[in-house]
């Protein structure tokens, strides 16, 4: 379990429609604020000062985001085109620290202290303007990097997501999940995102799959937490994978 700690960090989950921070000192979320994600680069970087400067701009900041991750660089984000090649720890006067792929960030604080806490191999998806997907398995999160590239059938989730049938998006999604869950040989989902605000969703699209599935434990802080929690590894203390 992460111990508290003294210094108190900023993770910042950056998606394609919704910017969210937490202010967390290694076991909870001390503040939070969320915004929209703007839609040029110049305001980008506006709307990610106002949020770090509500949150405490003297803090170490850890971002989660969509997309092909190269140490600092942001190579480029499926969901917002005019994030590319863009390094992070370069940002003017900005104190990040650690940058990481979303999906990753999200499975990372799940696997620690949510609902897949002990279980040998997870598959972890997020559902919201794209599809995240990352794999769990003996207690570490695995980089693999075709998972930072939008599935070829993103577009087509999009278009289903968009129309509002959820009976039509269920039955599609869980074929796709189970698909997916089959070809990486998981024990467990674990699903989080925006579209699990819909009414029923999540009840529905369970009966839809035959394997384990598990609601995010975190809700919408579980990418920005599991982004901190990379903070953590680097400061001495056991590492938390």
């Amino acid at each position: 379990m992460s111990k508290i700690t003294k210094e108190k960090i900023i993770g910042i989950d950056i998606g394609g429609t919704k910017m969210r921070g937490v202010l967390w000192n290694g076991k909870k979320v001390l503040k939070t604020l969320q915004i929209d994600t703007p839609k040029n680069l110049a305001d980008f970087k506006t709307a990610f000062s106002n949020v770090v400067h509500f949150l405490g701009k003297e803090e170490k900041i850890a971002v989660g985001m969509a997309g092909i991750v190269e140490k600092s660089i942001l190579v480029k984000s499926p969901n917002i085109p005019y994030i590319k090649n863009v390094d992070f720890f370069a940002l003017d006067s900005f104190n990040i620290k650690k940058l990481d792929n979303d999906a990753r960030c999200f499975a990372r604080a799940e696997y620690k202290t949510g609902g897949a806490k002990g279980v040998k191999s997870v598959f972890f998806i997020t559902l919201g303007t794209g599809v995240g997907r990352a794999l769990g398995k003996n207690n570490k999160i695995l980089k693999i990097k075709k998972l930072e590239y939008p599935e070829v059938w993103e577009s087509e989730y999009q278009k289903i997501k968009d129309s509002k049938n959820n009976e039509k998006l269920i039955k599609y999604l869980a074929v796709k999940i189970k698909n997916l869950t089959t070809c990486y040989q998981s024990e467990l989902i674990v699903i989080g995102g925006g579209l699990l605000k819909r009414k029923k969703f999540f009840k529905e699209l369970k009966k839809e799959i035959n394997i384990p599935i598990k609601r995010s434990a975190f809700s919408k802080n579980g990418v920005a937490i599991g982004a901190a929690m990379l903070i953590c590894e680097n400061r001495g203390r056991p590492k938390i994978f």
